[in-house]
């Protein structure tokens, strides 16, 4: 687990355990270099294309579900989360998608772009 894995579950919520920090710590700077942060994102985008995958659709069509989660989630869910606002739980997908915007990187929001990642 490199250090942009550990700031992204401290930042959702989640346990770190001091084993997972110090490796982090002593993995070399915090990881929170660019190809780290993409790595991240994509990795979260994955997740939550597989969350949005219940009856295994074609990639072309899972990467249209997950535009539109995107696309929902960056304009009703996280303006609240950035300022701190938002009730409730997350859904798996927003939870995903929370860890992809986290990471500071810019988000694909089109089908085209979406579907590359996925496939």
């Amino acid at each position: 687990m490199n250090g942009i894995e550990v700031l992204l579950l401290v930042a959702t919520g989640q346990a770190v355990t001091p084993e997972q920090a110090q490796a982090a710590l002593f993995s070399g700077c915090a990881g929170t270099d660019r190809p780290a942060r993409v790595r991240a994102r994509n990795r979260a985008l994955r997740e939550a294309g597989e969350i949005l995958a219940i009856d295994s659709p074609c990639a072309w069509v899972l990467a249209q579900r997950l535009e539109a989660a995107i696309a929902r989630f960056s304009t009703r869910t996280w303006p609240l989360l950035r300022v701190g606002i938002h009730r409730g739980e997350l859904s798996p997908v927003d939870a995903a998608l929370y860890r992809a915007f986290l990471t500071g990187e810019r988000v694909p929001t089109t089908q085209r772009r979406l579907y590359d990642l996925l496939s």
